[in-house]
C-alpha cells in the first residue's frame, strides 16, 4: 500500500493532470455541456465540474496505477486506449446520474451515458498525450543526462528519471525511477550493467539501489532495511552488509 500511495502522489502532482483540469473545468463551466447550462446557474457548474473532472482525474490515476501494475503493457498507446476505456466504462454513469439530478432534468435533451463516456474517454487520451509530451520535458529540466543510465531509456518517456531502485520478480527486472515503474524482461545482472553513471550497490541477491533513492535505514528482527524514496522497504542480506557499510549509505 506505501508503494501504492507514493506512485500515486508522484502521479497526481504531474504537470498533464494540472492542465487538463484547468482546461476541461473552464470548458465545462463556460459551454455548460450534457445539459448543464440548461439545469445549472453558473455558479453550480463553477462548483460541479471542477470537482467532477477532479474526481475524475483522481480516480483515473489509480486504475492507471493498477492497470499498470498488473498488465505491465509495453506499448504505451495501447496502455492510453485500454486505460480510457477501462475509466469511461467505471465513471460514465454515476457521472451521468449526477448531471442529470444537479441539472434537475431527468430526461436532458440529447444527453445520454454515451455522450459522457465520449466525453470522459476523449479526457483521458488528452492526459496520456500530455502525460508523454510533458514527460520528456520535465526530465530534461530535473535530469542531468548522465542520470540517465541505458536500462532508463528503456522505459518509456515519463518515467524516464533518475533511478530509485531495481528488484527481481519472476523473469523480470522491475526498475523504480523517481516518476513511477515499469518491469523489463532481462537479468538482475545485466540490468545492474545498464546503470552506469548511477552511484548505486547491490544489497540483495534480488535487489539493487541507488545511493540518492535511499532515504534511511532501519533494523526489525535483526534484518537490516533500506527505506527508499518510492516508500519501500528494501532487505540488505548479510553477505552484502560489508559493502554497504563502506557506501556511505544513510544511516538508521
Amino acid at each position: 500500500m506505501s508503494k501504492f500511495l507514493a506512485l500515486y502522489r508522484r502521479l497526481i502532482w504531474m504537470p498533464a493532470l494540472g492542465v487538463v483540469w484547468v482546461v476541461a473545468s473552464l470548458f465545462g463551466i463556460i459551454a455548460g455541456p450534457f445539459g448543464s447550462a440548461i439545469g445549472m446557474s453558473a455558479g453550480a457548474r463553477a462548483l460541479f465540474w471542477p470537482l467532477v473532472i477532479g474526481a475524475g482525474i483522481l480516480i483515473g490515476a489509480a486504475i492507471r496505477i493498477l492497470l499498470r501494475r498488473t498488465f505491465r503493457l509495453r506499448n504505451p498507446w495501447g496502455e492510453a486506449l485500454l486505460l480510457a476505456t477501462l475509466i469511461a466504462t467505471c465513471l460514465s454513469w454515476p457521472f451521468y446520474v449526477l448531471t442529470v439530478w444537479l441539472a434537475h432534468d431527468p430526461e436532458l435533451p440529447g444527453f445520454g451515458v454515451p455522450h459522457m463516456a465520449s466525453y470522459i474517454f476523449g479526457l483521458s487520451i488528452a492526459i496520456s498525450v500530455l502525460r508523454h509530451w510533458l514527460g520528456p520535458k520535465r526530465v530534461r529540466e530535473t535530469a542531468k543526462p548522465a542520470a540517465l543510465p541505458r536500462l532508463v531509456m528503456r522505459l518509456e518517456p515519463d518515467l524516464r528519471s533518475p533511478l530509485v531502485r531495481l528488484a527481481v520478480r519472476d523473469h523480470y527486472v522491475d526498475v523504480v525511477t523517481q516518476t513511477g515503474a515499469a518491469s523489463v524482461l532481462m537479468r538482475l545482472a545485466d540490468a545492474i550493467a545498464e546503470t552506469e553513471g548511477v552511484v548505486g550497490l547491490q544489497v540483495h541477491r534480488s535487489h539493487w539501489v541507488a545511493h540518492d533513492g535511499v532515504q534511511g535505514q532501519l533494523r526489525e528482527n535483526g534484518k537490516v532495511l533500506f527505506r527508499t524514496t518510492d516508500g519501500a522497504l528494501v532487505p540488505v542480506s548479510r553477505t552484502y552488509l560489508g559493502a554497504v557499510e563502506a557506501a556511505g549509505f544513510p544511516a538508521a
